[in-house]
Protein backbone atom coordinates (compact mmCIF):
# COMPACT_ATOMS: atom_id res chain seq x y z
CA UNK A 1 0.00 0.00 0.00
CA UNK A 2 1.06 3.59 -0.55
CA UNK A 3 4.28 4.76 1.04
CA UNK A 4 4.61 8.26 -0.41
CA UNK A 5 3.73 11.39 1.56
CA UNK A 6 0.91 13.74 0.80
CA UNK A 7 1.56 17.45 1.19
CA UNK A 8 2.47 18.46 4.73
CA UNK A 9 -0.52 19.53 6.79
CA UNK A 10 1.13 22.35 8.70
CA UNK A 11 0.64 21.85 12.41
CA UNK A 12 -1.83 18.97 12.14
CA UNK A 13 0.48 16.51 13.84
CA UNK A 14 3.04 18.85 15.36
CA UNK A 15 2.00 17.82 18.87
CA UNK A 16 1.89 14.12 17.95
CA UNK A 17 4.96 13.56 15.76
CA UNK A 18 4.90 9.77 16.03
CA UNK A 19 1.20 9.29 15.35
CA UNK A 20 1.14 9.27 11.55
CA UNK A 21 4.25 7.10 11.34
CA UNK A 22 2.54 4.54 13.57
CA UNK A 23 -0.42 4.14 11.20
CA UNK A 24 0.86 0.99 9.53
CA UNK A 25 -0.85 -2.38 9.11
CA UNK A 26 1.62 -4.06 11.46
CA UNK A 27 1.36 -1.51 14.25
CA UNK A 28 -2.42 -1.21 14.14
CA UNK A 29 -2.85 -4.98 13.98
CA UNK A 30 -0.50 -5.37 16.94
CA UNK A 31 -2.55 -2.79 18.85
CA UNK A 32 -5.72 -4.81 18.26
CA UNK A 33 -4.02 -8.05 19.24
CA UNK A 34 -2.95 -6.48 22.54
CA UNK A 35 -6.56 -5.82 23.50
CA UNK A 36 -9.81 -7.77 23.57
CA UNK A 37 -10.85 -6.30 20.19
CA UNK A 38 -8.92 -8.57 17.82
CA UNK A 39 -11.93 -10.71 16.96
CA UNK A 40 -14.41 -7.82 16.85
CA UNK A 41 -15.64 -7.87 13.24
CA UNK A 42 -16.83 -4.26 13.34
CA UNK A 43 -13.41 -3.02 14.47
CA UNK A 44 -11.65 -5.21 11.91
CA UNK A 45 -13.80 -3.57 9.26
CA UNK A 46 -12.91 -0.16 10.68
CA UNK A 47 -9.22 -1.12 10.56
CA UNK A 48 -9.50 -2.05 6.89
CA UNK A 49 -11.32 1.20 6.05
CA UNK A 50 -8.71 3.22 7.95
CA UNK A 51 -5.83 1.55 6.09
CA UNK A 52 -7.52 2.52 2.81
CA UNK A 53 -7.83 6.17 3.90
CA UNK A 54 -4.19 6.24 4.98
CA UNK A 55 -3.06 4.67 1.69
CA UNK A 56 -5.05 7.23 -0.32
CA UNK A 57 -3.48 10.12 1.61
CA UNK A 58 0.03 8.73 1.16
CA UNK A 59 -0.34 8.31 -2.58
CA UNK A 60 0.42 10.79 -5.33
CA UNK A 61 -2.11 13.63 -4.94
CA UNK A 62 -1.10 16.43 -7.29
CA UNK A 63 -3.11 19.21 -5.62
CA UNK A 64 -1.42 20.06 -2.30
CA UNK A 65 -4.53 21.35 -0.53
CA UNK A 66 -6.54 18.27 -1.52
CA UNK A 67 -3.71 15.98 -0.43
CA UNK A 68 -3.60 17.79 2.91
CA UNK A 69 -7.35 17.37 3.32
CA UNK A 70 -7.10 13.61 2.65
CA UNK A 71 -4.30 13.37 5.17
CA UNK A 72 -6.24 15.29 7.81
CA UNK A 73 -9.31 13.13 7.23
CA UNK A 74 -7.26 9.96 7.66
CA UNK A 75 -5.69 11.22 10.88
CA UNK A 76 -9.09 12.13 12.33
CA UNK A 77 -10.40 8.68 11.48
CA UNK A 78 -7.29 7.09 12.97
CA UNK A 79 -7.58 8.95 16.28
CA UNK A 80 -11.11 7.67 16.82
CA UNK A 81 -10.20 4.16 15.71
CA UNK A 82 -7.36 4.00 18.24
CA UNK A 83 -9.66 5.31 20.98
CA UNK A 84 -12.23 2.62 20.18
CA UNK A 85 -9.59 -0.11 20.24
CA UNK A 86 -7.96 1.04 23.47
CA UNK A 87 -11.30 1.32 25.24
CA UNK A 88 -10.75 1.38 29.03
CA UNK A 89 -7.00 1.55 28.54
CA UNK A 90 -7.51 5.05 27.19
CA UNK A 91 -9.05 6.06 30.51
CA UNK A 92 -5.95 4.85 32.32
CA UNK A 93 -2.75 4.17 30.39
CA UNK A 94 -1.26 0.86 31.48
CA UNK A 95 1.85 1.37 29.37
CA UNK A 96 3.36 -0.55 26.51
CA UNK A 97 5.38 0.62 23.50
CA UNK A 98 2.53 0.32 21.02
CA UNK A 99 0.14 2.25 23.21
CA UNK A 100 2.61 5.07 23.85
CA UNK A 101 2.91 5.76 20.13
CA UNK A 102 -0.85 6.21 19.80
CA UNK A 103 -2.18 7.12 23.23
CA UNK A 104 -1.84 10.91 23.23
CA UNK A 105 -3.45 11.31 19.79
CA UNK A 106 -6.42 9.19 20.81
CA UNK A 107 -6.92 11.35 23.92
CA UNK A 108 -7.14 14.51 21.82
CA UNK A 109 -9.00 13.68 18.56
CA UNK A 110 -10.42 17.21 18.32
CA UNK A 111 -7.12 18.55 16.99
CA UNK A 112 -7.49 16.33 13.96
CA UNK A 113 -11.18 17.15 13.58
CA UNK A 114 -10.36 20.86 13.51
CA UNK A 115 -7.64 20.29 10.94
CA UNK A 116 -9.98 18.20 8.77
CA UNK A 117 -12.65 20.91 8.92
CA UNK A 118 -10.12 23.63 8.08
CA UNK A 119 -8.69 21.74 5.11
CA UNK A 120 -12.18 21.05 3.74
CA UNK A 121 -12.71 24.81 3.71
CA UNK A 122 -9.59 25.19 1.57
CA UNK A 123 -10.80 22.47 -0.79
CA UNK A 124 -14.17 24.24 -1.10
CA UNK A 125 -12.41 27.17 -2.73
CA UNK A 126 -10.68 24.88 -5.22
CA UNK A 127 -13.23 22.15 -5.88
CA UNK A 128 -14.77 23.62 -9.04
CA UNK A 129 -11.37 24.42 -10.50
CA UNK A 130 -10.09 20.91 -9.73
CA UNK A 131 -13.09 19.19 -11.27
CA UNK A 132 -13.13 21.45 -14.32
CA UNK A 133 -9.39 20.97 -14.93
CA UNK A 134 -9.73 17.23 -14.59
CA UNK A 135 -12.67 17.07 -16.97
CA UNK A 136 -10.52 18.73 -19.62
CA UNK A 137 -7.99 15.84 -19.46
CA UNK A 138 -10.50 13.07 -20.23
CA UNK A 139 -9.72 11.66 -23.70
CA UNK A 140 -12.75 9.43 -24.31
CA UNK A 141 -11.19 7.21 -27.01
CA UNK A 142 -13.62 5.36 -29.25
CA UNK A 143 -14.94 2.06 -27.91
CA UNK A 144 -13.52 0.23 -30.92
CA UNK A 145 -10.01 0.94 -29.59
CA UNK A 146 -10.54 -0.47 -26.10
CA UNK A 147 -9.61 -4.09 -26.85
CA UNK A 148 -6.28 -3.09 -28.39
CA UNK A 149 -5.64 -0.51 -25.67
CA UNK A 150 -6.28 -3.13 -23.01
CA UNK A 151 -4.36 -6.08 -24.45
CA UNK A 152 -1.40 -4.25 -25.97
CA UNK A 153 -0.42 -2.14 -22.97
CA UNK A 154 -0.75 -4.47 -20.00
CA UNK A 155 -2.42 -3.55 -16.74
CA UNK A 156 -2.14 0.20 -17.38
CA UNK A 157 -3.73 -0.05 -20.81
CA UNK A 158 -6.55 -2.15 -19.41
CA UNK A 159 -6.95 0.32 -16.58
CA UNK A 160 -7.40 3.25 -18.94
CA UNK A 161 -9.81 1.25 -21.10
CA UNK A 162 -11.84 0.32 -18.01
CA UNK A 163 -11.92 3.97 -16.98
CA UNK A 164 -13.49 4.88 -20.31
CA UNK A 165 -15.79 1.87 -20.06
CA UNK A 166 -17.05 3.10 -16.71
CA UNK A 167 -17.45 6.70 -17.85
CA UNK A 168 -19.46 5.60 -20.90
CA UNK A 169 -21.58 3.12 -18.89
CA UNK A 170 -20.72 0.87 -21.82
CA UNK A 171 -22.35 -2.48 -22.55
CA UNK A 172 -19.30 -3.92 -24.33
CA UNK A 173 -17.87 -7.21 -22.97
CA UNK A 174 -14.66 -5.54 -21.75
CA UNK A 175 -15.16 -6.73 -18.18
CA UNK A 176 -15.81 -10.41 -18.86
CA UNK A 177 -13.70 -10.78 -21.99
CA UNK A 178 -10.56 -8.90 -20.97
CA UNK A 179 -10.58 -7.94 -17.27
CA UNK A 180 -11.64 -11.48 -16.35
CA UNK A 181 -10.93 -14.05 -19.08
CA UNK A 182 -7.89 -12.56 -20.81
CA UNK A 183 -6.18 -11.61 -17.54
CA UNK A 184 -6.82 -15.06 -16.07
CA UNK A 185 -5.32 -16.74 -19.13
CA UNK A 186 -2.30 -14.45 -18.92
CA UNK A 187 -1.90 -15.30 -15.23
CA UNK A 188 -2.03 -19.00 -16.15
CA UNK A 189 1.01 -18.59 -18.38
CA UNK A 190 1.92 -20.73 -21.37
CA UNK A 191 -1.07 -23.03 -20.94
CA UNK A 192 -3.40 -20.11 -21.55
CA UNK A 193 -1.41 -18.27 -24.18
CA UNK A 194 -3.25 -19.58 -27.25
CA UNK A 195 -6.69 -18.55 -26.03
CA UNK A 196 -5.29 -15.25 -24.70
CA UNK A 197 -3.84 -14.43 -28.13
CA UNK A 198 -7.15 -15.20 -29.85
CA UNK A 199 -8.99 -12.87 -27.46
CA UNK A 200 -6.45 -10.11 -28.03
CA UNK A 201 -6.84 -10.48 -31.80
CA UNK A 202 -10.62 -10.31 -31.55
CA UNK A 203 -11.08 -13.85 -32.90
CA UNK A 204 -13.09 -15.01 -29.90
CA UNK A 205 -14.83 -13.51 -26.88
CA UNK A 206 -14.73 -15.17 -23.47
CA UNK A 207 -15.78 -14.82 -19.86
CA UNK A 208 -14.86 -16.40 -16.53
CA UNK A 209 -17.36 -18.35 -14.43
CA UNK A 210 -16.00 -18.58 -10.90
CA UNK A 211 -18.63 -17.57 -8.31
CA UNK A 212 -21.53 -19.80 -7.38
CA UNK A 213 -24.85 -19.12 -5.64
CA UNK A 214 -23.34 -17.24 -2.66
CA UNK A 215 -21.46 -14.88 -4.99
CA UNK A 216 -18.23 -15.68 -3.15
CA UNK A 217 -14.89 -16.16 -4.88
CA UNK A 218 -13.68 -18.43 -2.11
CA UNK A 219 -12.18 -21.59 -3.71
CA UNK A 220 -13.46 -23.62 -0.75
CA UNK A 221 -17.03 -22.90 -1.86
CA UNK A 222 -16.61 -24.23 -5.43
CA UNK A 223 -19.14 -27.05 -5.88
CA UNK A 224 -19.20 -27.46 -9.67
CA UNK A 225 -17.68 -30.88 -10.32
CA UNK A 226 -15.10 -31.88 -12.90
CA UNK A 227 -15.10 -35.54 -13.84
CA UNK A 228 -12.38 -37.24 -15.91
CA UNK A 229 -13.61 -39.22 -18.93
CA UNK A 230 -11.87 -40.98 -21.79
CA UNK A 231 -12.04 -37.93 -24.03
CA UNK A 232 -10.93 -35.46 -21.34
CA UNK A 233 -13.29 -33.94 -18.77
CA UNK A 234 -16.94 -33.14 -18.19
CA UNK A 235 -18.43 -30.51 -15.85
CA UNK A 236 -21.63 -30.66 -13.83
CA UNK A 237 -22.92 -27.83 -11.68
CA UNK A 238 -23.93 -24.18 -11.84
CA UNK A 239 -22.17 -20.83 -11.86
CA UNK A 240 -23.77 -17.48 -11.10
CA UNK A 241 -23.05 -13.75 -11.49
CA UNK A 242 -21.18 -14.34 -14.75
CA UNK A 243 -20.75 -11.13 -16.80
CA UNK A 244 -20.83 -10.96 -20.59
CA UNK A 245 -21.86 -14.60 -20.99
CA UNK A 246 -24.46 -14.08 -23.71
CA UNK A 247 -21.98 -13.24 -26.46
CA UNK A 248 -19.09 -15.38 -25.26
CA UNK A 249 -17.61 -18.11 -27.44
CA UNK A 250 -15.61 -19.54 -24.54
CA UNK A 251 -16.50 -19.93 -20.87
CA UNK A 252 -13.49 -20.32 -18.58
CA UNK A 253 -14.82 -22.22 -15.59
CA UNK A 254 -13.49 -23.04 -12.14
CA UNK A 255 -14.62 -26.55 -11.19
CA UNK A 256 -13.54 -29.02 -8.52
CA UNK A 257 -11.64 -32.14 -9.48
CA UNK A 258 -10.14 -34.68 -7.07
CA UNK A 259 -7.03 -32.49 -6.90
CA UNK A 260 -9.06 -29.39 -6.02
CA UNK A 261 -10.37 -26.34 -7.91
CA UNK A 262 -9.08 -26.31 -11.49
CA UNK A 263 -9.56 -24.16 -14.57
CA UNK A 264 -11.41 -25.51 -17.59
CA UNK A 265 -12.27 -24.13 -21.02
CA UNK A 266 -15.82 -24.79 -22.21
CA UNK A 267 -17.24 -24.05 -25.64
CA UNK A 268 -20.28 -21.86 -24.95
CA UNK A 269 -22.28 -23.93 -27.47
CA UNK A 270 -21.21 -27.30 -26.07
CA UNK A 271 -23.83 -29.92 -25.11
CA UNK A 272 -25.18 -29.44 -21.60
CA UNK A 273 -24.58 -25.67 -21.37
CA UNK A 274 -27.61 -23.60 -20.35
CA UNK A 275 -27.33 -19.83 -19.89
CA UNK A 276 -29.98 -17.77 -18.10
CA UNK A 277 -29.92 -14.00 -17.68
CA UNK A 278 -30.49 -13.03 -14.06
CA UNK A 279 -32.86 -10.30 -12.97
CA UNK A 280 -30.45 -7.53 -11.97
CA UNK A 281 -30.21 -3.88 -10.99
CA UNK A 282 -27.90 -2.75 -13.80
CA UNK A 283 -29.32 -3.02 -17.29
CA UNK A 284 -25.98 -1.93 -18.77
CA UNK A 285 -24.23 -5.00 -17.37
CA UNK A 286 -26.43 -8.11 -17.24
CA UNK A 287 -25.23 -11.10 -15.22
CA UNK A 288 -25.92 -14.73 -16.03
CA UNK A 289 -26.25 -18.15 -14.49
CA UNK A 290 -24.61 -20.99 -16.42
CA UNK A 291 -25.54 -24.61 -15.80
CA UNK A 292 -23.36 -27.51 -16.91
CA UNK A 293 -24.74 -31.02 -17.35
CA UNK A 294 -21.98 -33.50 -18.27
CA UNK A 295 -20.56 -30.74 -20.46
CA UNK A 296 -17.30 -31.48 -22.32
CA UNK A 297 -14.41 -29.38 -21.04
CA UNK A 298 -10.68 -28.88 -21.56
CA UNK A 299 -8.36 -28.70 -18.56
CA UNK A 300 -6.13 -25.63 -18.70
CA UNK A 301 -2.93 -25.65 -16.70
CA UNK A 302 -2.20 -27.87 -13.73
CA UNK A 303 -5.06 -29.72 -12.08
CA UNK A 304 -5.76 -28.32 -8.61
CA UNK A 305 -4.24 -24.90 -9.34
CA UNK A 306 -7.61 -23.18 -9.70
CA UNK A 307 -7.71 -21.84 -6.13
CA UNK A 308 -4.45 -19.93 -6.49
CA UNK A 309 -5.53 -18.76 -9.93
CA UNK A 310 -8.82 -17.43 -8.51
CA UNK A 311 -6.83 -15.36 -6.03
CA UNK A 312 -4.64 -13.94 -8.80
CA UNK A 313 -7.64 -13.27 -11.00
CA UNK A 314 -9.56 -11.42 -8.32
CA UNK A 315 -6.57 -9.15 -7.59
CA UNK A 316 -6.25 -8.35 -11.28
CA UNK A 317 -9.99 -7.78 -11.56
CA UNK A 318 -10.08 -5.49 -8.51
CA UNK A 319 -7.52 -3.22 -10.14
CA UNK A 320 -9.50 -3.19 -13.39
CA UNK A 321 -12.74 -2.47 -11.52
CA UNK A 322 -11.05 0.43 -9.74
CA UNK A 323 -10.40 1.97 -13.15
CA UNK A 324 -14.05 1.52 -14.07
CA UNK A 325 -15.10 3.13 -10.80
CA UNK A 326 -12.88 6.16 -11.43
CA UNK A 327 -14.73 6.57 -14.73
CA UNK A 328 -18.08 6.25 -12.96
CA UNK A 329 -17.05 8.99 -10.51
CA UNK A 330 -16.12 11.24 -13.42
CA UNK A 331 -19.46 10.66 -15.14
CA UNK A 332 -21.27 11.41 -11.87
CA UNK A 333 -19.20 14.57 -11.42
CA UNK A 334 -20.40 15.71 -14.85
CA UNK A 335 -23.97 15.44 -13.60
CA UNK A 336 -23.16 17.30 -10.37
CA UNK A 337 -21.37 20.07 -12.27
CA UNK A 338 -24.33 20.62 -14.59
CA UNK A 339 -26.58 21.16 -11.58
CA UNK A 340 -24.20 23.39 -9.59
CA UNK A 341 -24.94 27.09 -10.10
CA UNK A 342 -24.15 30.28 -8.18
CA UNK A 343 -22.52 28.68 -5.19
CA UNK A 344 -24.95 25.77 -4.91
CA UNK A 345 -23.82 22.23 -4.07
CA UNK A 346 -20.55 23.44 -2.55
CA UNK A 347 -20.44 20.65 0.04
CA UNK A 348 -21.33 18.05 -2.58
CA UNK A 349 -18.56 19.27 -4.88
CA UNK A 350 -16.05 19.16 -2.01
CA UNK A 351 -17.05 15.56 -1.25
CA UNK A 352 -16.82 14.62 -4.93
CA UNK A 353 -13.40 16.25 -5.19
CA UNK A 354 -12.00 14.37 -2.19
CA UNK A 355 -13.55 11.10 -3.34
CA UNK A 356 -12.15 11.48 -6.85
CA UNK A 357 -8.67 12.39 -5.61
CA UNK A 358 -8.63 9.44 -3.19
CA UNK A 359 -9.85 7.03 -5.88
CA UNK A 360 -7.23 8.21 -8.37
CA UNK A 361 -4.50 7.88 -5.73
CA UNK A 362 -5.49 4.32 -4.78
CA UNK A 363 -6.01 3.22 -8.38
CA UNK A 364 -2.60 4.49 -9.49
CA UNK A 365 -0.93 2.69 -6.61
CA UNK A 366 -2.56 -0.55 -7.71
CA UNK A 367 -1.42 0.03 -11.31
CA UNK A 368 2.20 0.50 -10.29
CA UNK A 369 4.58 -2.15 -11.59
CA UNK A 370 5.89 -2.53 -8.05
CA UNK A 371 2.51 -2.29 -6.33
CA UNK A 372 2.66 -3.11 -2.64
CA UNK A 373 0.82 -6.10 -1.21
CA UNK A 374 -2.83 -5.23 -0.70
CA UNK A 375 -2.88 -2.34 -3.19
CA UNK A 376 -5.51 -3.94 -5.42
CA UNK A 377 -7.80 -4.72 -2.49
CA UNK A 378 -7.35 -1.21 -1.08
CA UNK A 379 -8.14 0.32 -4.47
CA UNK A 380 -11.26 -1.82 -4.79
CA UNK A 381 -12.55 -0.71 -1.37
CA UNK A 382 -11.71 2.97 -1.83
CA UNK A 383 -12.92 3.25 -5.41
CA UNK A 384 -16.08 1.23 -4.72
CA UNK A 385 -16.97 3.41 -1.75
CA UNK A 386 -16.16 6.67 -3.53
CA UNK A 387 -17.99 5.81 -6.75
CA UNK A 388 -21.16 4.77 -4.93
CA UNK A 389 -21.11 7.89 -2.78
CA UNK A 390 -20.59 10.32 -5.67
CA UNK A 391 -23.08 8.47 -7.88
CA UNK A 392 -25.67 8.64 -5.09
CA UNK A 393 -25.05 12.38 -4.73
CA UNK A 394 -25.58 12.82 -8.46
CA UNK A 395 -28.81 10.81 -8.38
CA UNK A 396 -30.09 12.89 -5.47
CA UNK A 397 -29.22 16.21 -7.08
CA UNK A 398 -30.49 15.26 -10.54
CA UNK A 399 -33.89 14.30 -9.22
CA UNK A 400 -33.88 10.74 -10.48
CA UNK A 401 -32.89 11.48 -14.08
CA UNK A 402 -32.38 8.46 -16.31
CA UNK A 403 -28.66 9.20 -16.65
CA UNK A 404 -28.09 9.67 -12.92
CA UNK A 405 -30.05 6.51 -12.10
CA UNK A 406 -27.97 4.52 -14.58
CA UNK A 407 -24.76 5.89 -13.03
CA UNK A 408 -25.90 4.97 -9.53
CA UNK A 409 -26.87 1.44 -10.55
CA UNK A 410 -23.57 0.91 -12.35
CA UNK A 411 -21.73 2.08 -9.23
CA UNK A 412 -23.73 -0.30 -7.06
CA UNK A 413 -23.17 -3.17 -9.49
CA UNK A 414 -19.40 -2.59 -9.46
CA UNK A 415 -19.42 -2.32 -5.68
CA UNK A 416 -21.18 -5.66 -5.20
CA UNK A 417 -19.78 -7.76 -8.05
CA UNK A 418 -17.04 -9.34 -5.92
CA UNK A 419 -19.07 -9.62 -2.73
CA UNK A 420 -19.21 -5.97 -1.68
CA UNK A 421 -18.47 -4.67 1.82
CA UNK A 422 -19.54 -7.99 3.32
CA UNK A 423 -16.23 -9.45 2.15
CA UNK A 424 -13.93 -6.81 0.69
CA UNK A 425 -12.77 -5.39 4.04
CA UNK A 426 -11.66 -8.83 5.21
CA UNK A 427 -10.12 -9.49 1.80
CA UNK A 428 -7.73 -6.56 2.31
CA UNK A 429 -6.74 -7.81 5.78
CA UNK A 430 -6.20 -11.27 4.31
CA UNK A 431 -3.89 -9.85 1.63
CA UNK A 432 -1.94 -8.04 4.36
CA UNK A 433 -1.69 -11.19 6.46
CA UNK A 434 -3.78 -9.70 9.28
Amino acid sequence: MGTGKAAQAGSIVSTHPDFEDALTPDTLAALMRSTWTWDDRALRRDLSALLVEVAAARGDVADASIGTALRARALATAARFVANVLGPRLAADVGGTIHSQLFSAAVDPAIFDRAASSTRSEVRARARQYLRAHAQTVNNPDESSWLTMATANGVRGLGEAMREYGYALATSPLLGNVALAWQTLRALGADGSEYAARIAQGEISATLAAAERSGSWDPALVRTKANPVLEGWTLTGAKHFVPDAAGADLVLTIARSIAGPSLFAVDAKAPGVTMTELAGIDATRPLFSIEFDDTPAELLGEEGRGGALMRQSIDLLMTALAGEQVGIIERAVDVLSRHAHDGSLEQELVQATLDHAAAISLWRQALDNEAAVGSAAAAHIGCSTASLRVASLAAEVAGGSEEATAIQRRALSSNLLLGGPAVFYERLLDRLGI
